[in-house]
């Protein structure tokens, strides 16, 4: 059975625009063969497609993006009124993961990954937190904790590039969807968010 996965790797195709098979396996934390399943399944209801090139993967289609997004807007008004309370907590954790990622990107050659590990768990225990409080009202939401835990353990266990890297699931590329998964679900831009103050975007 795909169904399972299919909505998850939905949301991620959204998030991302394309994703390779491998990436979106990493993602979801399940295997090759399942995801090429589920990737076919979406491709034959019209919702994800093969770009052809193995670099880039597969991309989600206008009808794919769509359902996506209802999936993300389309919560209870509770519900979306605590996502927006919670996303307050969440700014306040960006700023601190971005002066994390600065720290380390600059740290002395004599740092490694043991000297930026408990600031990193502060972050990650509050970002779960959020996750915990609103994925019972946003499933959206749900995939998010097993990564961030994922890509803590593997910094911590010594792996450079789980914090800032590009190249894999690392938890600064993480939190960046978290962060985009939060706009969609708001009906905000991230554009918006960088010119205003944190008041001017509290629900009334």
């Amino acid at each position: 059975m795909t169904a399972d996965i299919a909505a998850p790797m939905l949301h991620f195709l959204r998030i991302r625009g394309r994703a390779t098979p491998e990436s979106l396996a990493a993602a979801l934390g399940s295997t090759p063969g399942r995801v090429s399943a589920t990737l076919l399944e979406l491709a034959s209801r019209g919702l994800a497609e093969d770009t052809g090139k193995p670099r880039l993967g597969w991309k989600i289609t206008a009808a794919g993006k769509q359902s996506a997004e209802a999936r993300m807007t389309g919560i209870s008004p509770e519900a979306r009124a605590l996502v927006a309370e919670h996303y307050e907590t969440f700014r306040k954790l960006n700023d601190e993961l971005k002066q994390l990622c600065a720290d380390w990107q600059g740290r002395a050659e004599t740092q490694g990954t043991a000297d930026f590990v408990a600031p990193l768990a502060a972050v990650d225990s509050g970002v779960q937190q959020i996750l915990a409080e609103i994925t019972p009202g946003a499933p959206h939401f749900a995939g998010y904790s097993d990564r961030f835990t994922r890509a803590r353990e593997a910094f911590g266990a010594g792996s450079d590039s789980h914090l800032t890297g590009v190249l894999v699931d690392s938890y600064h590329n993480i939190w960046f969807e978290c962060h985009e998964c939060f706009f969609i679900t708001l009906g905000r831009s991230r554009q918006a968010e960088e010119t205003a103050p944190a008041s001017s975007f509290v629900d009334g």
